[in-house]
């Protein structure tokens, strides 16, 4: 990549990082910014990810510039990929990195006529597409999703070993100080351990019980600590529920329903004030992990649920108690529900447990 090296050189190289996916899956792709900016320290980068997980990657050092892409809208049909292809064709990139790929960008990286396309060569398009693709089997899980990642970067001639560098958020102080002041205004002291406890998800893996979640919860008030359950714009259900099944305590958990796409900035605010985040296979897992928080997760023993591709990334591992029922599972992709002799192996994952590792990671 001696051409590639002379750009560096002359100030001019333009790299574009994809990754038009949810909040965990942007957050795992951090990693590859930075090793960008470690190699191509005067390289301007441009991450083409969704708007709203823009909040807590704005003011990362290794990002230069952001591109929204939004395929419900502005790129939705055939208008809305023609208005793809003319953004991304005025900022004259010479490399393009797909961590996931879509035949939209894809195609659209084509026609501008980025110069190295490098991507997971997996679906069709991708075959046509990427002049310098990876054949990558990711369901095979051989590696963590973020390892995925930084292994596309070898057709840049970067190299780098697993797990020495960790992912990363940025939480402005305006985002810290108003989930302070949230706090307080709810009774928190800042003195005391604050748990959040994340119970909800997006269902791309089996959870926890919703009771032992209840359960748990019920145990850590107990041992005094305060506790700050949150939830997703499509979890307020669940939290009611939660909320209505601890009944009248005399120091109830503080509960924060998020009622917009924008608030993920809040939340990572909130979780600046914790101790412990306990949370399943979900987003904010990791928002949590890159934010340097000790974690407590559940993963299903499912291939491609597994922790081994979808657990926290960390540089310390002992920072992380991840829970996975001891059983025997053939499956691959899906839990086969009642036909399965183990089902539902998640239950078996118990309060007590789970309440002994916490205890662990806030002694730590």
């Amino acid at each position: 990549m001696a051409e590639i090296a002379q750009l560096e050189i002359e100030s001019s190289l333009r790299i574009l990082v994809v990754r038009p996916d949810r909040l965990g899956d942007v957050i795992l792709s951090t990693p590859v910014f930075e090793v960008i900016k470690s190699h191509y320290s005067k390289c301007h980068l441009t991450a083409l990810v969704k708007e709203n997980v823009q909040p807590i990657l704005k003011g990362l050092s290794s990002v230069d510039h952001f591109m929204s892409f939004d395929p419900d809208g502005r790129h939705a049909g055939m208008k809305g990929f023609f208005r793809l292809y003319a953004e991304i064709r005025r900022r004259h990139f010479r490399i393009a990195i797909v961590l996931q790929t879509h035949w939209k960008i894809a195609a659209a990286l084509f026609l501008a006529r980025v110069r190295y396309r490098v991507g997971p060569v997996s679906k069709p398009h991708s075959f046509f597409f990427y002049n310098r693709g990876v054949r990558q089997r990711r369901s095979h899980v051989e590696m963590h999703e973020a390892d995925y990642n930084l292994q596309l970067l070898r057709k840049l001639g970067i190299r780098v070993g697993t797990r020495n560098r960790a992912t990363q958020v940025h939480v402005n102080e305006t985002s810290i100080e108003s989930a302070r002041l949230w706090l307080s205004e709810r009774g928190w002291k800042s003195q005391s351990s604050l748990i959040a406890v994340h119970p909800g998800m997006g269902g791309s893996a089996l959870n926890w019980p919703e009771s032992h979640y209840q359960d748990l919860i019920r145990a850590l008030l107990k041992e005094k600590y305060s506790i700050l359950v949150t939830g997703g714009l499509l979890e307020g259900d669940l939290l009611d529920r939660i909320e209505q099944s601890l009944g009248d305590l005399k120091k109830p958990p503080l509960f924060y329903k998020s009622t917009s796409q924008g608030s993920i900035d809040f939340l990572a605010g909130l979780f600046t004030h914790t101790q412990l985040v306990i949370a399943p296979s979900t987003g904010p897992l990791h928002l949590a992990v890159a934010l340097g928080k000790p974690v407590l997760t559940f993963y299903p023993p499912i291939r491609v649920q597994s922790a081994l591709r979808w657990g926290p990334y960390l540089l310390d591992e002992s920072r992380a108690s991840v829970l996975v029922p001891e059983i025997y599972c053939g499956q691959d992709f899906k839990c086969l529900g009642n036909l399965c002799n183990y089902f539902p192996c998640m239950k078996s994952l118990t309060v007590k447990q789970a309440l002994e590792e916490a205890k662990k990671q806030l002694l730590k």
